[in-house]
């Protein structure tokens, strides 16, 4: 079975750069197999939406603004999540860890939707300048925090995240979005508390979210906190 099918409970422990996601992960180790999208929702406890297999749907549909992807998070709170999927296994655990951000950016695209879709429920053929800015952020965003010289890089986009499962150590840019500090917490929880309200208040701001709102950064090993920068998980 090709790794990208192959379940693997620990897959978190064979890199650092998964530290922000590993208490979430930690939770599905018990499954050894594949765990069902209602069996996450559980396993993950009290977040704002719930994971559901996707209804089938015939191809070229026209959906309503209200019945399209983003739609079902934003209005019914139902998360379309794949079984035996790495890519919708990790947007879970992106979730898990930011729920925060993950609903603040969905509520963003449905209303970006809504809004450029036509009387036939048709979608204009090119995304805006944000639509892209808020889709490179979902899949390959990292938030950077700051302070004196110091940074701890938090990874958001769970594209990233599949790369390190299904491809080894990652070579990719991603979208940093910078969060200066007077310092930078020694702890996990507080480090991705700070991450998931800094993002969901960017992406619930009033004007427009662009590019230049964030920087680029290069993906690799040298992210990887060292034994002395590493955050601990705080209890």
């Amino acid at each position: 079975m090709p790794h990208a099918m192959r379940w693997d409970p620990s897959f978190f422990r064979q890199n650092p750069l998964f530290w922000p996601i590993a208490r979430a992960a930690q939770t599905l180790e018990r499954f050894e197999q594949w765990p069902l999208p209602g069996e996450l929702t559980r396993a993950f406890g009290d977040l704002p939406v719930r994971f559901e297999i996707p209804a089938s749907k015939p191809r070229r549909s026209r959906a309503p603004a209200n019945a399209r992807y983003d739609a079902r998070i934003a209005v019914d709170r139902v998360v379309p999540t794949r079984a035996r999927s790495w890519h919708d296994l990790l947007s879970a655990l992106v979730w898990a860890t930011f729920p925060r951000a993950k609903l603040a950016l969905h509520e963003r695209q449905h209303k970006m939707i809504g809004a450029r879709l036509g009387p036939d429920l048709r979608l204009p053929g090119a995304r805006t300048r944000e639509q892209d800015a808020v889709a490179m952020l979902d899949e390959g965003g990292v938030v950077l925090l700051r302070a004196r010289g110091a940074s701890c890089p938090v990874i958001f986009g769970h594209a990233i995240y599949e790369g390190l499962v299904c491809a080894g150590p990652p070579n990719v840019r991603a979208a940093a979005y910078v969060v200066e500090l007077d310092s930078i917490a020694p702890d996990a929880r507080s480090r991705i508390a700070i991450a998931d309200a800094a993002l969901a208040a960017l992406l619930s701001r009033e004007g427009p979210i662009a590019r230049a709102d964030f920087e680029t950064i290069v993906v690799d090993d040298r992210l990887a906190p060292t034994s002395t920068s590493t955050p601990t998980e705080s209890t």
